[in-house]
C-alpha cells in the first residue's frame, strides 16, 4: 500500500480504476488507474493531448467516462452530478481562470463556500435567521482564507482589476472555501513568473501541511511538479505510462521519450 506524506499507511482518498473516455471515436483516456492518498501531493504530467484535462473533467463530472470507476473515500462518484461533487470533498481550480471579474475578491471566495452549503431560493430570499447565520459563517471563513493567502488588502477590489498572479491565489482561496479533502489544481503555474512559481510551490506545500488537503496537480512546469510532488503520474496518448517518485520518473526511459524530449539511453 502507498504511503501518505506523513508516512502512515492509509486507504486511498481517491481511486481511479480502468478509466476510459472516447470523443467521436478518438481515445482521450485508455484504461487509466491510480490512487491518491490523504495529504499526498500527486503531479500529473504528459504532452499536450495526453488526457490530463479530460481526467480532471471526469473527476469534476463535466465528462462522463465510457468505462471504469472513480471513488472518493471509497464511494463511487460516477453517478454524481457536477454540482454535488463539492459536497464529497473535491474542489478544483481551472487552467483558464473561472472567476467573476466584476465581483470583489471577498465575494468570489464566499461563493466558493456557498457551493458546499445547503439552502433553497425561498429561504435565501426571505433571509431567514438560519440563512443569516450561514452567511455570517461563510464571510468569517472567507476572511480567514484571505488572511491565509495574503489577500486581505485586496478583499474589496474587483478581481478583474488585479494582477494575474493575484487572481491565481484568489481562485485557490475560492477552491479552499469549500473545505475540500482533495484539491485539483489545473495548470496553476501557467502565466506566472519564476518568483511567483516558487511562491506557489511553497503555498501548495503549506496547504497540504496546515489544512490536511491532498492535492492532484496537472502542470507543465516540471520544476514545480518535481519539487513538491510525493508521486508523479505520467500520461501519454491517454495511457498511463509511468508512476512513481519524482526521481524515478525523471530517469524512466518511457517518460524521457514521451515527455522530456531526450532519447533514452
Amino acid at each position: 500500500m502507498a504511503q501518505t506524506a506523513t508516512g502512515d499507511a492509509s486507504a486511498p482518498l481517491l481511486r481511479i480504476e480502468d478509466l476510459a473516455v472516447q470523443f467521436d471515436g478518438v481515445t482521450a483516456l485508455d484504461g487509466v488507474s491510480f490512487e491518491v492518498f490523504p495529504r499526498e501531493i500527486v503531479g500529473i504530467i504528459g504532452p499536450n493531448g495526453a488526457g490530463k484535462t479530460t481526467l480532471f473533467n471526469c473527476l469534476s463530472r463535466f465528462y462522463k467516462e465510457d468505462r471504469g470507476d472513480i471513488a472518493i473515500a471509497g464511494r463511487s462518484i460516477v453517478r454524481t452530478p457536477p454540482h454535488r461533487i463539492v459536497t464529497l470533498g473535491l474542489s478544483r481550480t481551472f487552467q483558464n481562470l473561472a472567476l467573476f471579474d466584476k465581483l470583489s475578491v471577498l465575494d468570489n471566495v464566499m461563493l466558493g463556500g456557498h457551493r458546499g452549503t445547503s439552502g433553497n431560493v425561498l429561504s435565501d430570499a426571505l433571509q431567514l435567521p438560519s440563512v443569516r447565520r450561514r452567511d455570517a459563517r461563510m464571510e468569517a471563513a472567507a476572511w480567514e482564507l484571505l488572511r491565509y493567502l495574503n489577500l486581505e488588502a485586496v478583499a474589496h477590489r474587483h478581481v478583474g482589476d488585479l494582477p494575474f498572479g493575484t487572481q491565481k491565489r484568489v481562485e485557490i482561496a475560492r477552491a479552499l472555501a469549500a473545505s475540500p479533502k482533495l484539491l485539483l489544481l489545473d495548470e496553476p503555474a501557467g502565466g506566472l513568473n519564476h518568483q511567483e512559481v516558487k511562491q506557489l510551490g511553497s503555498l501548495i506545500l503549506r496547504i497540504r501541511e496546515e489544512r490536511d488537503v491532498a492535492v492532484l496537480l496537472v502542470e507543465h512546469h516540471m520544476g514545480l511538479v518535481m519539487s513538491i510532488s510525493d508521486r508523479v503520474v505520467v500520461l501519454n496518448f491517454g495511457r498511463l505510462i509511468a508512476q512513481g517518485k519524482p526521481k524515478e520518473i525523471t530517469q524512466n526511459p518511457d517518460v524521457i521519450r514521451a515527455y522530456l524530449g531526450a532519447p533514452a539511453a
